[in-house]
């Protein structure tokens, strides 16, 4: 008799799931699994939203920068006074370097991509432009992914991502 993890049922003979061809858990196995399943522990809750704020406030910032472009180059400044504050918690400090991370990564490909602009006279809109555009909306699915995680105790890495500050 075998237990099969991807279908939830027990399966009287054979070695594998005759629905999808896993291969069964004997119930040793199992047993071993809830053990270990046990021994995971839940996820870090920060007395303070400080985790949640350091990922939405570049995005709340990079609204204000519309309208302020001097601004845009200080979208890394939460993380770092989030990092750097003495009541932070080691899990807030972790998510304020991620964001920080991430933000200066965004601000070497926007100020590589003024470059390549200005070089190529101009022509190289036609590829920084959409790229730009992608990125942008890539970069506000990826802080709203960080905010959620933070939000739910969970540790969170930027894709893309260079990592300055470890």
């Amino acid at each position: 008799m075998g237990y099969c993890v991807s279908c939830a049922k027990d399966v009287k003979a054979g070695k594998f799931c005759p629905t999808c061809g896993r291969q069964l858990l004997t119930t040793q196995e199992l047993k071993s699994e809830v053990s270990a399943a046990d021994k995971v522990s839940e996820p870090v809750k920060s007395k303070s939203n400080l985790a949640l704020w350091v990922h939405l406030a570049p995005l709340i910032a990079a609204v204000v920068a519309i309208f302020l472009i001097v601004s845009l180059f200080l979208l890394w400044l939460p993380g770092l006074l989030v990092r750097n504050s003495a009541t932070a918690t080691d899990f807030d400090k972790r998510h304020a370097t991620e964001s920080m991370n991430f933000q200066l990564t965004m601000l070497v490909f926007s100020i590589a991509a003024t470059i390549f602009s200005i070089v190529t006279l101009g022509i190289g809109l036609l590829i920084v432009v959409p790229a730009g555009i992608a990125l942008g909306i890539a970069a506000l699915i990826f802080m709203i992914m960080g905010a959620v995680a933070a939000g739910d105790g969970r540790e969170y890495r930027y894709p893309l991502t260079i990592r300055f500050v470890k």
